[in-house]
Parts: C-alpha cells; structure tokens; sequence
C-alpha cells in the first residue's frame, strides 16, 4: 500500500515570481499583532517568554509563555490558522489549500489539547482579536486566567 505524503510535501509550487516572493516573506514569529500583544503585555507588568516550548513533553513553540500562571497565548493569524471570519480559500490550488487549513486547524486543536493534558491554560487569540479597541480585552482575558490559577 502506498503511503501518501504529508501536506508539506505535496505543497505546489509557486505561480510565479511575486507570489514566491510573498510567500517567503511570511513571518512564523514576530509579526505585527505579536509586537503588539508583547507591547500590552508588557503594560500590564507580565513577565513570559515569547516564542518558546512551553512544556518540553509537548513538542510545539508557543507565541507567549507565562510561567507562573502557567498560561500559554497562541495568537493566530487570520490566514494560516483558518479563521472562520476572514480566511477565504485561495483561487489557485484550491484542494491543496482547503486541505492545508483542515490540517492546520487539526494541529492546533491536537497541540492545544495536548499541553491542556499537561496543566497549561491555553488562550488562543486571532490576529483580528488585536487591534486597539479589542487588545484590552484579550490581556483582561490573560488576567482572569491568571487569578484564577493563583
């Protein structure tokens, strides 16, 4: 029986030059809604650890870790997470593309459960959590998980 590749294996090429480019220049960390939940982070007087194994039986890198609670905060982007609300399935490669967000989504959910299992709270935001108006909310999210676990 032939085993099938992984959806990073089977990835299609590149259209053309600009879509490569773009694609390249995609961040896995330190994007601009992750400054921004470090800058309200820092406002609040949190101390975490940004980009870092949580817990190194769940082999997964979390966007903030805040140890004492323990808390962990994914923040998703709207695209490569699937958002419900913004991601539409690009024209192109179209199969690939929906099967690539099933995927992720399944991991997220797996790596969630799995540090859960370990006793970390875990909040995941969605990059359209982070503008101005709704950071606050998020970071009062963060203190209430916090109390709670104190």
């Amino acid at each position: 029986m032939k085993r099938k590749l992984s959806i990073r294996a089977r990835a299609p090429c590149a259209v053309n030059g600009r879509v490569r480019r773009v694609m390249r220049a995609n961040r896995s960390f330190g994007t601009r809604v992750e400054l921004a939940m470090r800058e309200a982070l820092d406002m609040a007087g949190l101390t975490y650890r940004a980009n870092e194994i949580a817990d190194d039986r769940v082999n997964c890198r979390v966007d903030f870790v805040l140890d004492k609670a323990p808390v962990c905060i994914f923040v998703d982007g709207c695209f490569w997470h699937g958002c419900p609300t913004h991601f539409r399935v690009p024209k192109v490669n179209r199969a690939w593309w929906s099967e690539k967000m099933e995927d992720n989504r399944r991991r997220d959910r797996r790596k969630s459960a799995a540090l859960r299992r370990r006793g970390w709270t875990v909040i995941r935001v969605w990059e359209h959590d982070l503008d101005q108006r709704s950071i606050a909310g998020v970071v009062a999210r963060v203190l209430r998980c916090i109390d709670r676990r104190a």
